[in-house]
């Protein structure tokens, strides 16, 4: 079974103390503690990672924690709104209850908007002129209509159609593979990246992305739910890259979309080693 590289455990404990901080403990808040239930579950963090792992490849790591917890908040936002009954219907989600089924549907989309709005005013508390600018117009176009709403209105409207691979693929590329490469793209911009850092970054982003994605429909197949931290066998009225290659073709082609990524990195050379531990992970990733 694989496991997250070692260096890992660093950058998920400073990502969670800075979440903490962003989204303080309020008693008596019902939707800042429904809020605060989904961001600070248990999880590996990745998105985040990516973005700091990207800026110190570009030199300069100490800018780059701000936009790591937007990007967090973000997908705990995009998570809360995937699991609800109109979307989903999911009932655990990073190994406990969903956020709708502990808090209530009201208050669970109250707390998704609030995630997402947060997410934005975190960027412009921590970043001034331009850097704020780009970094926002980022994170909303990752959002936005050719981005993750885009991928999930398809994917909710596809539920019982049969799909062609091209159009599962776009509609992957949009829901995970566009906050990976946002992810990526944000910790060279607040690194002062060049743009050839940039593409670079952006392509071995998304090509992970979708290999995420890739696994997580391997893992809905063969996983349980104390592996998964949620329900399986939920994607059955779906095409997913399982249903469409099959248990062995979609771990190949997880396995390609790796590799590709990986190769994107080679204008770092050895500088990029954590980038590619972390492709590797998700190549062999059993949970």
């Amino acid at each position: 079974m694989s496991s997250l590289p070692r260096f890992f455990a660093a950058y998920q404990d400073a990502i969670s103390d800075a979440l903490d901080a962003m989204v303080p403990a309020t008693p008596g808040r019902l939707v800042a503690d429904a809020m605060r239930y989904t961001l600070l579950a248990p999880s590996k963090r990745v998105r985040a990672v990516v973005v700091l792992l990207a800026a110190e490849l570009c030199g300069r790591a100490d800018r780059a924690m701000a936009a790591a917890c937007a990007v967090e908040a973000i997908h705990a936002s995009s998570l809360i709104l995937d699991d609800l009954p109109c979307m989903d219907d999911a009932p655990l989600r990073r190994g406990r209850p969903t956020v709708h089924t502990v808090h209530g549907e009201a208050v669970a989309i109250l707390a998704a908007f609030g995630l997402l709005n947060e997410a934005y005013a975190h960027l412009n508390r921590h970043y001034d002129g331009a850097l704020c600018t780009t970094l926002t117009a980022l994170y909303a176009d990752a959002v936005g209509l050719d981005g993750l709403i885009a991928g999930q209105a398809e994917d909710v409207l596809a539920t019982d159609d049969l799909l062609s691979f091209d159009t599962l693929e776009r509609i992957h590329r949009r829901k995970t593979g566009v906050l990976f490469g946002a992810a990526a793209t944000a910790g060279a911009l607040s690194a002062g990246g060049s743009p050839e850092d940039i593409a670079a970054l952006t392509a071995y982003a998304k090509n992970l992305g979708l290999a995420f994605q890739v696994v997580d429909d391997l893992l809905d197949v063969v996983g349980t739910p104390e592996e998964t931290g949620k329900a399986v066998r939920h994607d059955a009225r779906k095409t997913t890259f399982v249903s469409f290659s099959g248990v062995e073709g979609a771990r190949e082609l997880a396995q390609e979309l790796c590799r590709t990524a990986t190769q994107a990195l080679k204008p770092f050379g050895a500088r990029a080693a954590r980038l590619g531990a972390l492709a590797d992970f998700v190549a062999a990733r059993r949970l």
